[in-house]
């Protein structure tokens, strides 16, 4: 799974809204939309925000937990 699908889906669990993430992080809501659609690439630095506001270190998408977690809830 793609690294923006992985975060788009933990913002939904969380019943957050891009608007939200986008404006907590200080990306533009565009720009956000467009990385989370796979229309724009995520930055480092940006990822590393959008991590900070959903309150998950940076290796969090990267970790089997979060898979594993995804198994359950379907």
């Amino acid at each position: 799974m793609r690294i923006n699908k992985k975060i788009r889906a933990l913002i939904k669990q969380r019943g957050l809204t891009f608007t939200y993430v986008a404006d907590k992080s200080g990306i533009q809501f565009k720009k956000f939309s467009r990385m989370m659609t796979s229309r724009q690439k995520i930055g480092t630095d940006e990822y590393e925000r959008i991590c900070t506001v959903l309150g998950v270190a940076p290796g969090y998408f990267f970790e089997e937990k979060f898979l594993e977690n995804k198994k359950g809830a379907s």
